[in-house]
């Protein structure tokens, strides 16, 4: 996520800047310049947990969920955290457990736009209740070698 986050300082960093003329850019030019707009930022997962990130070669991982309607993913955890974005247009809600340390269980739905993070070694499974696909995007903060799912059994 901090590779992510420099790269949008960068680009964010870039709009408005002067031309080479040493004005800003005509109102014609602003029609092609770079819309940006921040989604998401996080420092905690969903339990309430600061992130930590694993030792070793940091390596980010971009995975395109499609979860179909009645789907669901079994309990797991992840060793390294993750941001989940619930796509915004043509996708379902996302209905997050979280099993406590307790073994309570505590659950969240995430509509179509809406964002979080999950947090190393917290066991959850997602579910779709609905009757049309949800599609998550999921962005890995990892390592090399590291697996980016751990199954409970």
């Amino acid at each position: 996520m901090a590779a992510s986050a420099l790269l949008m300082v960068g680009v964010v960093g870039c709009a408005g800047e002067p031309t080479s003329s040493g004005g800003q850019a005509s109102s014609d030019a602003a029609s092609t310049d770079a819309k940006i707009e921040a989604i998401f930022s996080g420092s905690q997962t969903l339990n309430g947990t600061d992130l930590t990130y694993p030792e070793g070669k940091p390596e980010l991982r971009l995975f395109r969920v499609e979860l179909p309607a009645g789907g669901k993913i079994p309990l797991h955890t992840h060793p390294a955290p993750m941001l989940v974005y619930v796509q915004a247009t043509d996708s379902g809600e996302l209905l997050n457990t979280r099993v406590q340390p307790d073994g309570r269980e505590v659950s969240s739905v995430f509509k179509p736009g809406e964002s979080f993070i999950e947090g190393a070694s917290e066991p959850h499974y997602v579910e779709n209740k609905g009757d049309t696909p949800t599609v998550v995007w999921v962005m890995v903060a990892s390592v090399e070698g590291l697996p980016t799912t751990e199954w409970i059994k």
